[in-house]
């Protein structure tokens, strides 16, 4: 309560108009966190038993069998839907910032031989589409292998002794945490740009020598009188992203949860919120980095019958504190 000064028995104009204010405001006040209690309890997400579950468990074995990788040995990839970025804490407390993309629906389609096509891949399809929007020859192709409608389907390459079954539905553990990735994804789209934003130009002068309005133009762009034509290829101003192919490498896979079928991917990909990435094995140097040290399952993880297996697995931390320096002397004495 809020002591109102009294004169002869009554309050004063001013102490009546601070009570009603604070009233006014701790009723709408409290209406307020009231209403803000309801909506929590009406939209917040609630989390499933099945969703905090540690451990998994299949009831059938998979049709798949194990192969013993070659020298030559190249596994398939996948596709996901790019969800979001956050930030993580492993075991010592370091921050770090991933990507989380979605394996929804993903499967074997059709397989390429080298008798048949020439070469050998997988053919392989995310997600689901309205049957509208698909061709004729697709749906007599889904109607046959009794997949649904697909919403994008895309080729890796791979060798013919890590050839999966048509309609194998991938998870998480196609990857194990701690390797390195190949990530291609299309950029956002960023409009009509300058030659200096789009080919990295130096541009004129800013003072000396130059033109009015002409600091950031392309320049020369042909010949005068004996070409008098723009050769093609030719850098100059033009629309930037949507269509551009970005190719990330060496993203390291933090993270997997094979419930959700969620990738935890270290460090950006290009692209928007729900578009589809191709994600496949590191090759070169960088397989070379993790090959001796995280073991990689050919030609994809295999389950077992009545076997549980723990749902989220991180990449295997260092052993050393990253936070333990080293103590250096501030100055060296002199010996006498």
């Amino acid at each position: 309560m809020i002591p109102i000064m009294r004169v002869r028995g009554r309050p004063t104009l001013a102490d009546r108009s601070t009570v009603c204010a604070v009233a006014r405001r701790s009723f709408y006040a409290s209406k307020w966190v009231r209403r803000l209690q309801l909506l929590n309890e009406k939209y917040n997400y609630k989390i499933n038993a099945e969703e905090q579950a540690e451990y998994e468990e299949k009831k059938e074995d998979d049709k798949i069998e194990k192969v013993y990788p070659l020298w030559n040995s190249r596994r398939t990839g996948l596709l996901a839907y790019k969800v979001g970025c956050m930030s993580i804490w492993d075991v010592w407390g370091v921050k770090h910032a991933v990507t989380v993309a979605k394996i929804n629906h993903c499967y074997v389609l059709n397989q390429k031989n080298i008798t048949k096509n020439g070469y050998e891949a997988l053919e392989i399809g995310i997600g689901n589409m309205n049957v509208v929007k698909q061709s004729k020859n697709n749906i007599g192709n889904y109607i046959k292998r009794k997949l649904g409608f697909i919403h994008k389907i895309k080729e890796f390459k791979c060798t013919s002794d890590c050839f999966l079954p048509v309609q194998h539905k991938f998870s998480a553990r196609h990857f194990s945490p701690g390797q390195n990735l190949f990530i291609s994804s299309t950029i956002k789209s960023k409009g009509f740009c300058g030659a200096m934003k789009k080919w990295n130009f130096s541009g004129k002068n800013a003072s000396h020598g130059t033109e009015s309005k002409a600091h950031r133009s392309l320049g020369s762009v042909s010949m005068g009188k004996t070409v008098n034509i723009v050769f093609r290829n030719k850098k100059m101003n033009t629309h930037i992203g949507e269509k551009t192919l970005v190719k990330c490498s060496n993203n390291k896979l933090f993270r997997i949860n094979s419930l959700q079928n969620l990738l935890f991917i270290k460090g950006p990909i290009g692209g928007y919120k729900n578009k589809i990435i191709k994600i496949s094995d590191a090759k070169g140097r960088a397989f070379n980095k993790f090959k001796d040290k995280i073991y990689l399952y050919y030609p994809t993880f295999i389950y077992k019958k009545n076997r549980k297996y723990k749902n989220v697995i991180d990449m295997p931390h260092s052993l050393q504190d990253p936070f333990l320096y080293n103590e250096i002397p501030l100055y060296e004495p002199t010996n006498k």
